[in-house]
């Protein structure tokens, strides 16, 4: 039986869990290759050279030194392998994958003894054979003979017979008890900042460079309003444009706000966070390295530089942390050994970065740094340029941030102060009665006139607003009073929305468009001699006027304001997820 039809019929045998594993691990969700929903055709797939080489990518050392072993000792056995029937891609990267190269030969006619392979490398390589059938690198039937892909065969990454079974060790630094909370804190204060940060990016649209980005004075205004550096907000500002937050507008050249970014702003602070965690992971450009705020990414070693350093520093005792860079390095590229070699700047600014995201805590991988690194192993990079699907992630900042506050401190210097992140509904409250003026662990609000104004605008009157606010905390007497006082005096000027307003100097003629029926259902009135309001819009005004033998002149000083939003970047079609692929492969076989 060929390899092909052995690959088929293990499939067919396989639980739905662990096909879901079979395709994350292989990447096959993003592949873009139509028929994978059926087990031969996967098979083929999983068979041809491209799928192959592009898995040799996400093994570490000695996974790739056993598959290297297995081709050898089949070279010894039965000779040089014949070349490939079609000549495969250079070298081992690719982001997308065609179609699939037929193998010049079949693996199953090149077979090694399972007991050859463990005397020559020891039973350390046993356990390694078992992840690598789990991902079709070691092909069935899964007995005492061993096959590997052709590709394999035609080019194994590795000669020689040595095997390293273990990554180079990690010198680490014990770290002290309050370590534990640096994470929790490192959360919680980046969604704090970038909040911020990005209210007051929509608040004030900075100007944007003809070469691009905003100027270095405008990111230094900004920081400065969120109470941040000016490396760590251009880092923001950059993962908020690929989460598709903020995107620049066409003329006058601005940096936006989305059409998304008010549902962002509503969510919790771990959804909040977690789109922009996940632009990080996915998003080819080491940021803090680049040359301009909003450069377009295109890095293609950046994800496998994070990749490999999450498992690098994955194997760090608990509790431990801190370890050399060069010892980093070291390891890292055991684990990602056919990367290109990193550069060791790229490499201290994407510790430096996960240290500010939270990713990392004194060099030790955090909860929310293992859901990066599982959203990496199941291929979410093929994703970009958009966000990969975040729920994993968000559950577990929920679990790490802490509780939203629904109450609020009201005292008699009307000012109202929240110690923790406020929920939705009572920062909506209180933003639209007062004003922020200080962010962090604590928010403070100022109430003025103003302010309360502001709120009487939207239609609520001094007794409900009064209500709302006291279901959040006990109100003082002054801010009562204030709130009061300023009720008594809202709508004494009202203000009537019309359509557009209509003046002529010809008085006669104003008086004339009055009375005009077939001008009618512009709901025309006179507020002045020469002036006129009416209910319609400019556009049928002018169009009603026009067809009733006037000849109207549009006036463009216009006043209306409003809040502009940039459109979201356009979504890539969606991808099937590996478990929905999953149980069509079932169905199907």
């Amino acid at each position: 039986m060929s390899s092909a039809e052995d690959l088929t019929r293990w499939l067919t045998s396989r639980t739905a869990q662990q096909l879901t594993v079979l395709l994350e691990r292989r990447q096959l969700p993003y592949a873009g290759v139509p028929g994978l929903a059926e087990p031969a055709k996967l098979a083929a797939f999983l068979l041809g050279n491209p799928s192959v080489r592009l898995a040799l990518t996400t093994l570490n050392l000695a996974e790739l030194q056993v598959l290297s072993a297995v081709a050898v000792l089949a070279e010894r056995r039965f000779g040089p392998a014949p070349a490939a029937a079609v000549s495969a891609p250079a070298g081992f990267a690719g982001r997308r994958i065609g179609a699939a190269a037929v193998p010049a030969l079949d693996p199953a006619s090149r077979p090694v003894p399972r007991a050859e392979l463990l005397d020559l490398l020891g039973d350390r390589a046993a356990p390694l054979l078992a992840g690598l059938a789990e991902r079709a690198l070691l092909l069935p039937p899964h007995g005492d003979l061993l096959t590997v892909p052709a590709a394999l065969h035609q080019q194994p990454p590795y000669r020689s017979l040595d095997f390293t079974p273990d990554a180079p060790p990690l010198p680490a630094v014990l770290l002290p008890a309050h370590a534990a909370g640096a994470a929790q804190a490192a959360v919680t204060e980046a969604a704090a900042r970038v909040e911020l940060l990005l209210r007051v990016t929509a608040a004030q649209p900075p100007v944007l460079r003809r070469a691009g980005g905003p100027g270095v004075r405008v990111v230094r205004q900004l920081a400065k309003a969120a109470g941040l550096t000016g490396p760590h907000a251009t880092l923001w500002l950059d993962l908020a444009a690929n989460a598709g937050l903020l995107a620049p507008s066409p003329a006058p050249l601005r940096l936006l706000p989305t059409t998304r970014y008010d549902d962002w702003l509503a969510a919790p602070p771990a959804e909040r966070l977690a789109p922009l965690l996940a632009a990080w992971a996915v998003t080819p450009a080491v940021f803090s390295t680049a040359d301009a705020v909003l450069s377009t990414p295109n890095d293609p070693t950046a994800v496998p530089l994070r990749q490999a350093l999450l498992h690098a520093l994955a194997q760090l005792p608990p509790g431990h942390g801190l370890p050399p860079l060069a010892d980093v390095l070291a390891a890292a590229a055991w684990h990602r050994p056919l990367g290109a070699a990193p550069d060791p700047a790229a490499v201290a600014a994407t510790l430096a970065e996960a240290e500010l995201l939270g990713v990392l805590a004194h060099g030790a991988p955090t909860p929310v740094g293992r859901a990066v690194r599982e959203l990496l192993d199941a291929g979410a990079a093929h994703c970009f340029p958009a966000v990969p699907a975040v729920d994993q992630l968000s559950s577990t900042l929920a679990q790490l941030m802490p509780s939203q506050v629904g109450t609020a401190r009201f005292q008699a210097d009307l000012t109202a102060v929240v110690t923790g992140p406020p929920t939705a509904e009572l920062a909506r409250l209180l933003d639209c009665t007062a004003d922020r003026e200080s962010d962090g662990h604590a928010t403070v609000w100022r109430f003025t006139p103003a302010a309360v104004r502001r709120a009487l605008d939207t239609g609520l009157d001094a007794a409900e607003l009064l209500r709302r606010l006291r279901a959040a905390g006990e109100l003082p007497q002054p801010l009562e009073y204030l709130i009061e006082d300023t009720a008594r005096t809202h709508g004494r000027v009202t203000v009537a929305e019309v359509g557009c307003v209509l003046r002529s100097d010809d008085e006669a003629l104003v008086l004339e468009l009055t009375h005009a029926r077939a001008l009618s259902a512009l709901g025309l009135r006179r507020i002045a001699p020469t002036v006129l309001t009416s209910a319609a819009d400019p556009a049928t005004t002018l169009a009603a006027l026009r067809q009733a033998g006037y000849a109207p002149a549009p006036e463009t000083t216009a006043t209306a304001v409003t809040v502009e939003r940039a459109p979201a970047p356009a979504d890539r079609p969606p991808v099937v997820c590996a478990a929905a692929l999953a149980l069509a492969l079932l169905s199907a076989g």
